[in-house]
């Protein structure tokens, strides 16, 4: 699996889920720790939209489609063609809802919660792959209990 592409089967089209990635990539980038890409926030959404967030999908291909056209009219190119400041300025754009497209605002903010959510979710609905997202704040994860010792003090279970 290339890294960026879900491995479940996804509503969007291939180009909408490279577009989408491009956009999880500068929510949530890797840095010394893995990103949104690598913790399978991709998968969590692509799961999300072919079921619960179904309802979401006319609302994504929209935005979507807006902010490769934003990313045209401000830069002269493809979102994902752009180098990580221009994404940025656009990213910004749409979340302060400074582009034509009218819920650009609520579209930013729908998307980057989907993105936290697939990397700090419960594994099982396809996101924090590896644990990824719990490492990063120290979560070990449910427990069926903790020991004494972790009574009233940071857990330092591994996940």
């Amino acid at each position: 699996m290339k890294s960026g592409t879900p491995s479940s089967p996804s509503a969007l089209t291939p180009n909408q889920a490279r577009l989408l990635a491009a956009v999880a990539e500068r929510i949530f980038p890797a840095t010394d720790s893995p990103g949104a890409l690598e913790a399978g926030a991709l998968d969590y959404i692509a799961a999300g939209l072919a079921g619960d967030y179904a309802a979401l999908l006319p609302d994504y291909r929209k935005g979507l489609r807006a902010l490769d056209a934003h990313a045209r009219e401000k830069f002269g190119g493809r979102f994902i063609a752009l180098g990580d400041a221009e994404k940025d300025a656009v990213l910004a754009d749409f979340e302060a809802g400074r582009a034509r497209f009218q819920q650009a605002a609520d579209f930013f903010e729908t998307v980057r919660c989907h993105i936290l959510e697939g990397v700090f979710c419960e594994p099982r609905y396809g996101g924090n792959r590896g644990l990824a997202g719990w490492r990063l704040v120290g979560f070990p994860g449910q427990q069926f209990g903790y020991p004494d010792p972790y009574i009233n003090r940071r857990v330092d279970l591994a996940p």
